[in-house]
């Protein structure tokens, strides 16, 4: 076999370029790999006799052939080159994102930790660490080196002494004094707004929005970008890490912090009292309660054996339920609405005699007093309640099998405009209650066909004068006696007389007239708004 080797790799491994193995391919694909796991097997197990032969024909096959020996796979010399020249391009692309990505890194970073410096000193301010209360170790030796010299006479002495000295200089004893606190998992710490802090916490929430906003987002994007990257990426990783991990940590303690604000800032000690505005509507309302407080007491007065028995019926237990009867505010209806002589309220005009000869049409509709409101005195008596009702949420639809093999999607509360009332169906839009069945069924057998909608024919019959109405079962359609007199009201009835009642009713004459005066007015306006005797207007 060692001598006939070269003869067996060109008929099995096709090392020949100028002849190829016979065809099928497929068949010769799997020769190419059967020879390839066949060699290997042979240099496992007689490689050590015969080293240099095989190993020579192992590194011609991995460098001229292709051939993977480990994952026993064959490519061919244009199959390796593209796919060398893909992970070259790979590669300078990796290299390329790497670099972009440590320039942008570069370019925000500064402005990143500035932004984390400035959050971490506000941060600072509105709740300092303990350490900054703490008392130095020197300047407590220094306080208590300060009583050495002083007198002591007895034990009880000295410890009423060493109170003393403890209470005026601040010092706790860490022995007879300890305390324990505990936080729980979600405690947050609370932050009183007042004008000192106003402009730190201000500039705190700046930052944090700055870095949830626009800082953050980037790292996220990077840190992907970076994971895709499998060469090179080490130290670019971990510095992005911990820069996303320092700002993360500080936007942290920042929505720990709860802000709030002092109700009771303002006191009421001074001598200045705001007294609130009154409007009309309340003087009117305190008018009435008087006079009905007045009016209260002389029947009081009058009818003071009754006291006792409206006291009594007072005490009735109907009485808790009048009190939670909802009550409307006192309007200027009611002030109104016993008054029969009511006059209509009125606008003045702005001069009725702008003129000697000209003015507006607008005076038609005015007398002496003035203009005449729309609905005169009417609008005193009345009052509008908006009542909008409780909103009930739709939450069935009406499920009737489609022609095309759907359910009807509509949703409703009670009735379907195209199949009727909605009852409960099945997931096959069957009924589920048999109820509900004969009651659709009733009410189909009594419904009246789209093309018999009595509005309908009636505007048929209006229009062409045919009467399209299906008589019913069982009665005769009695026929008109025809007249030989001719009917005076139906030859008025034409289309150009309905057209004349609406045309010249005197609403609508009123109303183009108005328009067109208006349109004069402001012609005139436009013409002679410069002259002295055309300034003023009479509306």
């Amino acid at each position: 076999m060692i001598v006939d080797f070269s003869v067996l790799l060109k008929l099995t491994v096709n090392i020949d370029t100028e002849r190829s193995l016979p065809p099928p391919k497929k068949f010769a694909a799997d020769l190419e790999l059967f020879a390839i796991r066949c060699f290997k097997e042979w240099n496992d197990e007689f490689g050590k006799d015969f080293k240099d032969e095989f190993n020579f024909v192992f590194k011609y096959l991995n460098k001229y052939k292709k051939i993977d020996f480990e994952s026993m796979t064959v490519r061919s010399v244009a199959e390796a080159r593209r796919l060398e020249d893909r992970e070259q391009r790979r590669r300078r692309f990796d290299e390329e994102k790497l670099k972009k990505i440590e320039s942008d890194i570069n370019e925000f970073e500064p402005e990143m930790m500035i932004a984390a410096k400035t959050l971490d000193s506000c941060l600072e301010l509105l709740i300092p660490t303990p350490e900054e209360f703490s008392i130095p170790r020197v300047e407590a030796d220094e306080a208590l080196s300060g009583f050495e010299g002083l007198p002591m006479t007895g034990q009880e002495k000295f410890d009423s002494d060493e109170d003393d000295r403890r209470r005026e200089t601040g010092i706790i004893d860490p022995v007879a004094h300890s305390v324990t606190v505990t936080l729980k998992p979600d405690f947050r710490m609370r932050v009183k707004k007042t004008e000192d802090n106003l402009t730190v916490i201000e500039n705190a929430n700046e930052q944090v929005k700055l870095i949830s906003n626009k800082y953050l987002p980037k790292i996220k994007k990077w840190l992907q970008d970076i994971s895709k990257i499998s060469t090179n990426r080490g130290e670019l990783l971990k510095r992005t890490i911990e820069l996303k991990r320092r700002l993360t940590d500080l936007t942290n303690r920042e929505n720990k912090i709860t802000y709030y604000e002092d109700d009771d800032e303002y006191s009421s000690d001074s001598d200045m009292e705001v007294v609130p505005q009154s409007s009309a509507d309340d003087l009117l309302v305190l008018q009435c309660l008087s006079k009905s407080t007045d009016h209260d007491d002389t029947q009081i007065g009058d009818n003071g054996d009754s006291i006792g028995g409206s006291f009594e019926r007072a005490k009735n237990p109907t009485a808790d339920k009048v009190a939670e009867v909802p009550k409307l505010p006192f309007d200027i209806d009611l002030y109104h609405w016993e008054d029969d002589h009511l006059a209509a309220p009125r606008i003045l005009p702005t001069n009725q005699d702008g003129h000697s000869f000209w003015s507006s049409n607008s005076v038609m509709d005015t007398d002496c007093d003035g203009i005449i409101l729309p609905g005169g005195s009417a609008n005193l008596r009345t009052r509008v309640i908006e009542f909008t009702g409780k909103f009930e949420k739709i939450d069935r639809q009406c499920r009737t099998p489609l022609p095309s093999g759907k359910l009807c999607p509509r949703e409703d509360r009670f009735k379907c405009p195209f199949h009727g009332r909605i009852v409960p169906r099945d997931e096959l839009g069957k009924v589920i209650n048999p109820e509900d069945e004969n009651i659709l069924e009733k009410e189909k057998k009594q419904s009246i066909p789209d093309w018999q909608d009595p509005q309908l024919l009636r505007d048929i019959q209006h229009q062409t004068g045919v009467d399209l109405t299906i008589p019913k079962k069982g009665s005769r359609k009695k026929n008109k006696k025809q007249s030989n007199l001719t009917d005076l009201k139906k030859e008025m009835d034409t289309p150009r007389a309905r057209l004349e009642k609406k045309v010249f009713k005197k609403s609508s004459v009123k109303k183009v007239a108005k328009i067109l005066d208006g349109m004069d007015q402001r012609k005139f306006r436009d013409k002679f708004g410069d002259q002295f005797n055309y300034i003023h207007d009479t509306a």
